[in-house]
Protein backbone atom coordinates (compact mmCIF):
# COMPACT_ATOMS: atom_id res chain seq x y z
CA UNK A 1 0.00 0.00 0.00
CA UNK A 2 1.75 2.99 -1.35
CA UNK A 3 0.29 6.52 0.15
CA UNK A 4 -1.55 8.69 -2.47
CA UNK A 5 0.33 12.56 -3.17
CA UNK A 6 3.42 10.71 -1.15
CA UNK A 7 5.10 13.69 0.23
CA UNK A 8 8.19 11.54 1.00
CA UNK A 9 8.11 10.60 -3.41
CA UNK A 10 7.63 14.42 -3.92
CA UNK A 11 10.13 15.97 -1.89
CA UNK A 12 12.74 13.43 -1.88
CA UNK A 13 12.08 12.66 -5.47
CA UNK A 14 15.90 11.27 -5.98
CA UNK A 15 16.43 9.55 -2.38
CA UNK A 16 12.98 8.54 -0.86
CA UNK A 17 13.88 4.45 -1.87
CA UNK A 18 17.42 4.95 0.02
CA UNK A 19 15.12 6.44 2.48
CA UNK A 20 13.42 3.94 3.00
CA UNK A 21 16.09 1.18 2.68
CA UNK A 22 18.21 2.64 5.04
CA UNK A 23 14.79 3.03 7.60
CA UNK A 24 14.34 -1.02 6.77
CA UNK A 25 17.35 -1.30 7.77
CA UNK A 26 17.49 0.20 10.99
CA UNK A 27 14.19 -1.44 12.11
CA UNK A 28 15.33 -4.60 11.30
CA UNK A 29 18.64 -4.39 13.34
CA UNK A 30 16.54 -3.74 16.80
CA UNK A 31 14.62 -6.95 15.97
CA UNK A 32 11.93 -5.67 14.68
CA UNK A 33 12.10 -8.31 11.49
CA UNK A 34 8.39 -8.46 11.16
CA UNK A 35 7.23 -4.68 10.42
CA UNK A 36 5.94 -4.81 6.37
CA UNK A 37 7.15 -2.11 4.09
CA UNK A 38 3.88 -0.52 3.92
CA UNK A 39 3.74 -0.06 7.48
CA UNK A 40 7.58 1.69 7.18
CA UNK A 41 6.36 3.72 4.11
CA UNK A 42 3.44 5.08 5.93
CA UNK A 43 5.81 5.88 9.20
CA UNK A 44 8.37 7.63 7.13
CA UNK A 45 5.76 9.15 5.13
CA UNK A 46 4.18 10.67 8.83
CA UNK A 47 8.05 12.39 9.94
CA UNK A 48 7.73 13.49 5.99
CA UNK A 49 4.31 15.08 6.49
CA UNK A 50 4.77 16.51 9.94
CA UNK A 51 8.19 18.12 8.61
CA UNK A 52 7.00 19.87 6.01
CA UNK A 53 3.78 21.05 8.10
CA UNK A 54 5.95 23.19 10.25
CA UNK A 55 8.38 23.92 7.53
CA UNK A 56 5.52 26.51 6.83
CA UNK A 57 5.69 28.09 10.65
CA UNK A 58 8.11 30.85 10.99
CA UNK A 59 10.92 30.17 13.22
CA UNK A 60 14.88 31.15 13.82
CA UNK A 61 16.15 27.43 13.90
CA UNK A 62 14.77 23.91 15.37
CA UNK A 63 15.46 21.47 17.85
CA UNK A 64 14.19 17.89 17.34
CA UNK A 65 14.73 15.54 20.73
CA UNK A 66 14.15 11.98 20.79
CA UNK A 67 14.65 12.15 17.37
CA UNK A 68 15.79 8.39 16.66
CA UNK A 69 16.50 8.88 12.12
CA UNK A 70 14.97 12.20 12.48
CA UNK A 71 13.30 12.29 9.36
CA UNK A 72 10.83 15.67 10.47
CA UNK A 73 14.27 17.27 10.91
CA UNK A 74 15.63 15.90 7.76
CA UNK A 75 12.87 17.19 5.54
CA UNK A 76 12.37 20.78 7.54
CA UNK A 77 16.25 20.82 6.30
CA UNK A 78 15.60 19.83 3.12
CA UNK A 79 13.21 22.14 2.60
CA UNK A 80 15.28 25.11 3.40
CA UNK A 81 15.03 25.57 7.31
CA UNK A 82 18.52 26.37 8.96
CA UNK A 83 20.04 26.13 12.35
CA UNK A 84 18.49 22.51 13.06
CA UNK A 85 19.64 19.83 15.72
CA UNK A 86 18.44 16.49 15.82
CA UNK A 87 19.26 14.98 19.36
CA UNK A 88 18.77 11.20 20.56
CA UNK A 89 20.40 9.76 23.53
CA UNK A 90 21.01 6.29 21.30
CA UNK A 91 23.66 6.99 19.07
CA UNK A 92 22.71 4.29 17.06
CA UNK A 93 19.53 5.52 15.27
CA UNK A 94 22.01 8.85 14.90
CA UNK A 95 24.42 6.76 12.68
CA UNK A 96 21.61 5.37 9.75
CA UNK A 97 20.29 9.45 10.07
CA UNK A 98 23.80 10.56 9.44
CA UNK A 99 23.78 7.94 6.43
CA UNK A 100 20.06 9.65 5.36
CA UNK A 101 21.52 13.37 5.75
CA UNK A 102 24.41 12.71 3.42
CA UNK A 103 22.43 11.10 0.77
CA UNK A 104 19.71 14.17 0.77
CA UNK A 105 23.26 16.76 0.94
CA UNK A 106 21.21 18.88 3.93
CA UNK A 107 22.89 21.30 7.09
CA UNK A 108 21.27 19.08 9.60
CA UNK A 109 23.33 18.60 13.22
CA UNK A 110 23.23 15.75 15.38
CA UNK A 111 23.90 15.28 19.08
CA UNK A 112 24.23 12.42 21.28
CA UNK A 113 22.70 13.82 24.45
CA UNK A 114 20.51 13.29 27.40
CA UNK A 115 17.94 15.57 27.40
CA UNK A 116 17.47 15.35 31.01
CA UNK A 117 21.16 15.33 31.95
CA UNK A 118 22.03 17.90 29.57
CA UNK A 119 18.47 20.16 28.66
CA UNK A 120 18.56 22.11 24.99
CA UNK A 121 18.73 25.11 25.21
CA UNK A 122 16.47 27.12 23.11
CA UNK A 123 16.58 30.83 21.79
CA UNK A 124 13.49 33.25 20.91
CA UNK A 125 11.98 31.60 17.89
CA UNK A 126 13.33 28.54 17.61
CA UNK A 127 10.62 25.51 17.68
CA UNK A 128 10.93 22.34 19.78
CA UNK A 129 9.77 18.65 17.45
CA UNK A 130 8.94 15.79 19.19
CA UNK A 131 8.37 12.84 17.30
CA UNK A 132 6.46 9.75 19.52
CA UNK A 133 8.93 10.80 22.32
CA UNK A 134 10.09 8.28 24.46
CA UNK A 135 12.54 8.19 27.39
CA UNK A 136 14.60 5.79 29.33
CA UNK A 137 13.93 7.59 32.68
CA UNK A 138 10.07 7.94 32.05
CA UNK A 139 7.09 6.55 30.77
CA UNK A 140 5.85 7.41 27.47
CA UNK A 141 3.18 10.06 29.14
CA UNK A 142 5.57 11.46 31.67
CA UNK A 143 7.81 12.23 28.50
CA UNK A 144 4.81 13.78 27.04
CA UNK A 145 4.17 15.89 30.20
CA UNK A 146 7.29 17.06 30.52
CA UNK A 147 7.82 18.40 27.00
CA UNK A 148 4.36 20.36 27.34
CA UNK A 149 4.71 20.97 30.52
CA UNK A 150 8.37 22.58 29.69
CA UNK A 151 6.62 24.54 26.54
CA UNK A 152 4.10 26.06 28.41
CA UNK A 153 5.77 27.31 31.36
CA UNK A 154 8.83 28.58 28.89
CA UNK A 155 6.31 29.87 25.99
CA UNK A 156 8.44 27.94 23.79
CA UNK A 157 6.13 26.79 20.31
CA UNK A 158 6.10 22.79 19.78
CA UNK A 159 5.39 20.54 16.80
CA UNK A 160 4.31 16.88 18.61
CA UNK A 161 3.21 13.96 17.12
CA UNK A 162 2.48 11.50 20.71
CA UNK A 163 3.43 8.35 20.97
CA UNK A 164 -0.08 5.25 20.22
CA UNK A 165 0.39 3.20 23.50
CA UNK A 166 -0.38 -0.57 23.05
CA UNK A 167 -3.17 0.37 25.54
CA UNK A 168 -4.39 3.00 23.27
CA UNK A 169 -7.77 3.28 21.09
CA UNK A 170 -8.23 5.58 18.46
CA UNK A 171 -11.00 7.28 20.74
CA UNK A 172 -8.69 7.29 23.93
CA UNK A 173 -5.77 8.61 21.63
CA UNK A 174 -7.66 11.40 20.04
CA UNK A 175 -8.91 12.59 23.73
CA UNK A 176 -5.57 12.72 24.61
CA UNK A 177 -4.30 14.74 22.02
CA UNK A 178 -7.31 17.06 22.59
CA UNK A 179 -6.14 17.48 26.34
CA UNK A 180 -2.90 18.52 25.35
CA UNK A 181 -4.57 21.17 22.67
CA UNK A 182 -6.77 22.31 25.43
CA UNK A 183 -4.00 22.62 27.65
CA UNK A 184 -1.88 25.01 25.42
CA UNK A 185 -5.16 26.78 24.56
CA UNK A 186 -5.34 27.51 28.28
CA UNK A 187 -2.10 28.90 28.26
CA UNK A 188 -2.28 31.21 24.73
CA UNK A 189 -1.18 28.98 22.42
CA UNK A 190 -2.60 28.21 19.05
CA UNK A 191 -2.85 24.57 18.68
CA UNK A 192 -3.57 22.45 15.46
CA UNK A 193 -4.76 19.39 16.06
CA UNK A 194 -4.49 17.18 12.89
CA UNK A 195 -4.60 13.43 12.28
CA UNK A 196 -2.05 13.03 9.51
CA UNK A 197 -2.47 9.56 7.73
CA UNK A 198 -5.97 7.86 7.14
CA UNK A 199 -4.57 4.52 7.63
CA UNK A 200 -2.97 5.07 10.96
CA UNK A 201 -4.15 6.94 14.28
CA UNK A 202 -1.20 9.60 14.78
CA UNK A 203 -1.86 13.30 15.17
CA UNK A 204 0.35 15.89 15.40
CA UNK A 205 -0.37 18.71 17.95
CA UNK A 206 1.53 22.35 16.98
CA UNK A 207 0.87 25.14 19.41
CA UNK A 208 2.45 28.49 18.69
CA UNK A 209 2.31 32.05 20.45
Amino acid sequence: MKVMNSRLEQIFSEEWSEILDIYKTFVQSIGCTNVSENLIFSLVEIGVRFGERISKLRMSGFIEIGCGLAIPSLTLSKLGKANGTAIDIDNKPLIYAEEIRKIVKCDLKFQCTDVFEKKPVLQKGELLVAEKPASYKNNILEMEYKIRNHCTIEGFNLALIPSYLGTDTIDSYSDRCAMYANKFKQTGFKVENQQILETLPFRWLIAVR
